[in-house]
C-alpha cells in the first residue's frame, strides 16, 4: 500500500521575535558582566595577597640568614670590600634596594646572583612585585628605563637607608610595637603622574635621606582607595580595590586595612617604635 508523505515548511523567526531574543541575550550579558568582574577582582586580590605574603615572609628568612634586615635602599649586608664606582665589583651587587636583597628568598636567586655593581642594573620583571589589579601597569610590565615595574612599596620608617654598615633594622629588635602591629609593605600604583616606579631603583622620587632611590613610602597620611590614574597622589599609597588597602605586616601576615581606619591608627601602624597601641578600628 503506498505511503503518503506530508511535507511541512518550518516557520522562521519574524523580525520582532529576533529582536526580542537579542534583547534577552543583551540583558543576560548585562547581568553576567558584574559577576565576572567581581570574580576577576577577587582573583587579582588573592594574587596580590600572595605576593605580599611572600615578600613579608622573605624578610624573616633574610633576617634569619643575616641577623638583620636590608634597608629600603643602601648597602647590605655590610661594608663592601671595594669602594663605590669600582669596575671590579662582582655579583651579587653590594648596593641596592630592599626588593633586590630579598630576591633569593622569593625564588629569585638567579636574578640576584646575575646582578653586578648595583641593583639598578637589573631590568628583570619580577612577578611577585606586580599586582595584577594595578590599573597603571604597562602591558610589558616595564616602566622607565625599560626595567621591571613594582606595585608595592616598603615602609621607610621600618627599613630606612643603609650606610656602610648596612641596615639597622632587625626582627624583633627594632619592631618595638610588635611585628603584628607594624606595616612593612603597602600597595602603590606603579605609575602615578610623572612617577614610574621600578623595584630595583626609584630615582624619580624624593624623600628623606637617599629615599629618592628607594621603592618605599614615607608619607603618614591615609592611602587612596581605587583612585583613577588621574587622581593618583604621588605622596600616598594607592589600593586598586575599593574595600581597603592590602598591607604586609612584620609577622608575615597580610591584611586589608578598611576604609574606616583613622589617621591616628594608620600612622601608628606605620611607625614601628612609637609605643602607641593600635585603635579598635584596626
Amino acid at each position: 500500500m503506498p505511503r503518503l508523505k506530508f511535507w511541512s515548511r518550518s516557520r522562521g523567526f519574524t523580525l520582532i521575535e529576533l529582536l526580542v531574543v537579542i534583547a534577552i541575550i543583551a540583558i543576560l550579558i548585562g547581568l553576567l558582566l558584574p559577576a565576572v568582574q567581581k570574580v576577576r577582582e577577587a582573583a587579582a586580590r588573592i594574587q596580590s595577597m600572595n605576593n605580599l605574603k611572600q615578600m613579608s615572609l622573605a624578610l624573616h628568612n633574610c633576617n634569619d640568614t643575616y641577623s638583620k634586615l636590608p634597608p629600603s635602599v643602601g648597602w647590605f649586608p655590610g661594608d663592601p670590600s671595594t669602594n663605590w664606582g669600582s669596575a671590579q665589583w662582582g655579583a651579587p651587587a653590594a648596593h641596592g634596594t630592599l626588593q633586590y636583597f630579598i630576591l633569593p628568598f622569593i625564588e629569585g636567586d638567579n636574578s640576584y646572583k646575575n646582578t653586578g655593581w648595583a641593583s639598578w642594573q637589573n631590568a628583570d620583571v619580577i612577578k611577585s612585585y606586580i599586582s595584577p589589579a594595578d590599573p597603571t601597569l604597562p602591558a610589558s610590565n616595564l616602566t622607565w628605563g625599560n626595567r621591571g615595574a613594582t606595585s608595592y612599596a616598603s615602609n621607610w620608617y621600618v627599613f630606612g637607608s643603609g650606610g656602610w654598615d648596612g641596615s639597622s633594622a632587625a626582627i624583633p629588635r627594632t619592631f618595638v610595637d610588635g611585628t603584628s602591629n607594624t606595616i612593612v609593605w603597602g600597595e602603590r600604583y606603579c605609575i602615578c603622574g610623572s612617577l614610574q616606579h621600578i623595584w630595583s631603583e626609584d630615582g624619580q622620587g624624593s624623600g628623606p635621606g637617599s629615599n629618592g632611590y628607594a621603592p618605599a613610602f614615607w608619607d603618614l597620611n591615609l592611602p587612596q582607595l581605587k583612585p583613577s590614574p588621574a587622581q593618583c597622589n604621588q605622596n600616598l599609597l594607592q589600593s586598586p580595590f575599593s574595600g581597603g588597602v592590602l598591607v604586609g605586616l612584620g609577622d608575615g601576615s597580610v591584611r586589608s586595612v578598611s576604609t574606616g581606619v583613622s589617621q591616628t591608627t594608620w600612622q601608628n601602624a606605620i611607625i614601628p617604635n612609637d609605643g602607641n597601641p593600635l585603635g579598635n578600628d584596626w
